[in-house]
């Protein structure tokens, strides 16, 4: 916890230093509240979903120029968050999302240092921050952002990212020699059809949540061995996006697979309303019967204005690594703006 605490401090000073020094720049200032509730056959009533939580918070965005143009871009994002299934001791927490620096450097390349998303998959390409569609990050990777660094750049055809992180996801763990290594590389994100393929390897530590403060507890002191490699793609067809995502790979000697199928449907003469539709299965060992842990989803989404959205699922977990099935609706009105 002092070396979570003594990384974000520092991250904290070097970018009120590197703002005072920029010769000009644009900030934001934004806030955030999340609020989810809703019902499981299983768990009864709840109030969060996966990656989400009641939770308050803020993000501070900038971007650093000088004469020569943006050199600079940094991201603070942080809730405060009570899950309603933990204990009243238990249930409070600290999560830090976003918390990075990206320089641009000479002929096209970005360091960039921090806590953010490893480079696999659909992960880096959205923003699954506040929504209760999410992609196979956790099921993965097991988290969506980790510390370390990232090297970023643009070919004529092609943008590519390689990442260096400590393997150990919200909190900072640095145990039985973990670290996480991945890379991505795919078309540009302006068009239309998107597509890239990633590779990952790394000894990973498993986690419990996603508090930063108070740090997880680790689920187990010996790190896990991944070994992955991914497909993903967007399609934006008029009012419908298509996307879709695979990865294969070990978990030490255990084969693993996993897939997405999503599809997205705005509403041309009413646009602020969107319908969507996802299938998402992961398989924990190919090598054994019934592994998997499949999901339906089917979702509405409604923005009130710029600021609000209004979102509602209904899931139908397959679940048959368990063998309990398990039907939920969840509701979650979500605010962000400045």
């Amino acid at each position: 916890m002092q070396k979570v605490a003594r990384l974000t401090i520092t991250f904290l000073v070097i970018n009120l230093i590197l703002i005072k020094a920029s010769l000009a720049g644009q900030s934001f200032f934004y806030k955030e509240l999340n609020i989810i509730g809703g019902y499981s056959d299983k768990e009864e009533w709840v109030g969060k979903s996966e990656g989400l939580k009641n939770s308050v918070g803020f993000e501070y965005y900038r971007k650093s120029s000088n004469e020569y143009g943006d050199y600079l871009t940094s991201d603070l994002q942080i809730r405060v968050a009570y899950d309603s299934l933990e204990s009243s001791d238990d249930a409070w927490g600290i999560e830090i999302h976003n918390a990075w620096a990206e320089y641009k450097l000479d002929y096209g390349y970005n360091l960039k240092f921090g806590h953010f998303d490893p480079a696999f998959g659909l992960e880096p390409l959205l923003d699954t921050h506040a929504t209760l569609l999410q992609t196979l990050a956790e099921k993965n990777v097991g988290f969506k952002k980790d510390w370390g660094l990232a090297l970023k750049g643009s070919m004529p055809e092609f943008d590519y990212k390689i990442a260096a992180q400590l393997g150990s996801g919200m909190s900072m763990h640095r145990k039985d020699g973990s670290y996480l290594l991945s890379s991505r590389i795919g078309a540009p994100t302006y068009k239309t059809f998107q597509y890239g393929s990633s590779l990952l390897y790394g000894e990973v530590l498993k986690t419990e949540g996603m508090n930063t403060f108070p740090r997880n507890e680790l689920l187990s002191g010996k790190a896990v061995l991944k070994k992955r490699i991914g497909l993903d793609g967007q399609y934006l067809f008029g009012p419908y996006l298509f996307k879709g995502e695979i990865a294969y790979g070990k978990d030490d000697n255990e084969k693993v697979l996993g897939y997405l199928f999503e599809t997205d449907y705005t509403l041309p003469n009413y646009q602020n309303l969107q319908l969507e539709a996802q299938f998402r299965s992961w398989f924990n060992d190919l090598d054994e019967g019934s592994t998997d842990d499949s999901t339906l989803t089917l979702g509405v989404s409604y923005k009130f204005s710029s600021n609000i959205t209004f979102r509602t699922n209904y899931i139908h977990d397959f679940n048959l690594a368990s063998g309990k099935e398990d039907d939920k609706l969840l509701v979650q009105f979500y605010y962000y703006g400045l």
